[in-house]
This record gives structure tokens, sequence and C-alpha cells, in this order.
């Protein structure tokens, strides 16, 4: 598939709206997550895809000692925790190279709209998440695990993208433009489908990865859901109004990400996005970078 150049304005949310918590909370945890942020994540993880292919064409065999095996593990493998998320989709020699290029886009794409931080604890947890329920089922059910992770994974990515930028076209077989969130809506649907008849372990992961997405994207998916439930595109929200027995230091306007209001800074000025979010100029969401800009 290819992307096209049309580029809707994002609607991403901030992290700490998982559940309310106060605002000192949320700033400690906004802190913490600006530490442990790895910039350009996504891209790390396409560079050992494509190396671990590459291990794969020089010793086929090698994929096994990658693959997550809880027994193995209990034995002391403990790298199969983490590695057997580098695995590619794809061992195709032709689709291995779109793949992980659409797969580095929608990384690239994600770090724009919502930032490294929550990209990154994004991805940790939903690796965290399906590694932690392919390795109980392995353990306490029949031994039955799922030796390979990045295709749930990288179905989050899609679903994330597709909150982020849901009007964004590719081209699916180089030739049928269509719109990135029916792409991902019916990746979904035959994920759904395909884990029907397997083992529960499959089921289970999948599930994790739809959990992930959720505590990450749920307010913004709820917004587009309201839209379309209304029959309209709201581009603009009005501002909120004060109610007849509101105190004074209420505020009218205040930034989804950063919190801060015109009572408290003054000098700032506020924009609302296509969602009806608002976020200070400063903290405004930025469209997508354009294919093949580095």
């Amino acid at each position: 598939m290819i992307l096209q150049d049309t580029l809707p304005a994002c609607i991403p949310q901030e992290f700490g709206h998982v559940m309310p918590m106060p605002s000192s909370l949320a700033d400690r945890l906004r802190r913490l997550a600006d530490h442990c942020a790895v910039p350009g994540i996504i891209r790390y993880v396409v560079l050992f895809n494509a190396l671990v292919f590459i291990l794969h064409l020089l010793a086929p065999g090698y994929l096994s000692v990658l693959e997550l095996n809880p027994i193995a593990v209990l034995h002391g493998q403990v790298w199969r925790l983490l590695t057997w998320i580098f695995i590619p989709e794809t061992l195709s020699p032709f689709w291995i190279f779109f793949s992980l290029l659409f797969l580095f886009y929608l990384g690239d794409g994600l770090e724009t709209a919502v930032g490294a931080a929550k990209l990154t604890l994004f991805y940790a947890s939903g690796v965290i998440l399906c590694t932690t329920v392919s390795f109980l089922f392995g353990v306490l059910g029949d031994g039955a695990s799922l030796g390979r992770g990045n295709t749930f994974l990288n179905l989050s990515l899609l679903l994330a993208f597709a909150t982020a930028y849901p009007d964004f076209k590719v081209l699916v077989f180089f030739v049928l433009p269509v719109r990135i969130a029916w792409l991902a809506l019916f990746s979904a649907v035959i994920m759904i489908l395909s884990a029907m008849g397997q083992p529960p372990v499959v089921g289970a992961t999948l599930g994790a990865a739809f959990l992930n997405y959720l505590l990450f994207f749920h307010k913004d998916l709820r917004g587009h859901l309201g839209i379309l439930k209304s029959g309209t595109v709201r581009f603009a929200a009005p501002p909120r109004r004060r109610s007849s027995d509101s105190t004074s230091d209420e505020s009218l306007h205040c930034c989804e990400q950063c919190g801060r209001t015109e009572i408290s800074h003054p000098e700032l000025e506020f924009r609302v996005t296509s969602s009806g979010y608002e976020y200070c100029r400063e903290h405004l969401p930025k469209p997508p970078p354009p294919l093949g800009n580095p």
C-alpha cells in the first residue's frame, strides 16, 4: 500500500486522561514520561525487525531462539520476553519492505501527534500486556503460548494512528484510495475473525492489545463516535460558558495537554481542534510528516 499526501488535522489526547487525577500527580506522571521517552522508538522497532529478517535469511532456524516460550524462559532464556516482538509479521522478501515502511510511517505520524513520551508509554504498555498474557497462558494453561506478538502490537499502532488521523488515505494495492480509519476497522475485524477457532492465548493476547489501545485513546475514540452519531463534523467547539453561580476564578479555556488556563497564563492563546479538544498555541497538534521525511 502507498500513503497519500492527504494530511488532516490530528486529534491526539494527553495520556493523563485515562482516569481523573490531581493535577500535581498528573504533572509528576508527565515528567516521568518525559524522562522515559524514547524519541523514534518505532524506528528502532523497524530496525530490529529488519535485522531479524536478515538473520532469518542467513539462518532460517534462528527465529525459534527469539520466540516467546514460557518453559524456556523459566529455564533462564529471559531474552525471549522481549525478542519475540522483533519477529516481523511477514517473512516474504517482497512484502517485508512495504510492511516495515508502513510501520515506520505509523510510528513517525503517531510521535508527531502525541509526542515521544506518550508513544513510548503506549508501546511499552502494549509489550508488557501482550507478553504477560501470553506468558501466563503458557505457564498456567495447557502450555500453548503465542510465539510471536508483533502482529497484535502493530494492529494497536494502526488503530492509534487512525484515531489521530482518521481522514488520512492510503492506496491499497497501489490503486484503491481508502481512509485509514476504515482500513484499521477492517484489519481489526479480520484479526478478530482469525482468532476464532485458535487456542485461547491468541484471543487473549489480541484482547490485551485492544485493551492497551483503549487505555490510551478511549477519549478520542469516544469523540469520533459522538461525531458520527450526531451526523455532523465539529470543526470547533464554543468555549465553556460560566454558569450563573460559578465562581470568579473559573476559567473559560484550558489546554488539554499542559492544563494551563487564561487565568493562570493570561498571555496564552487557545485553539480548538476538530474533536472539540482545546489546546494552547504551544501544544496545538501538528499534522503528520510527509512520506519520506526522515
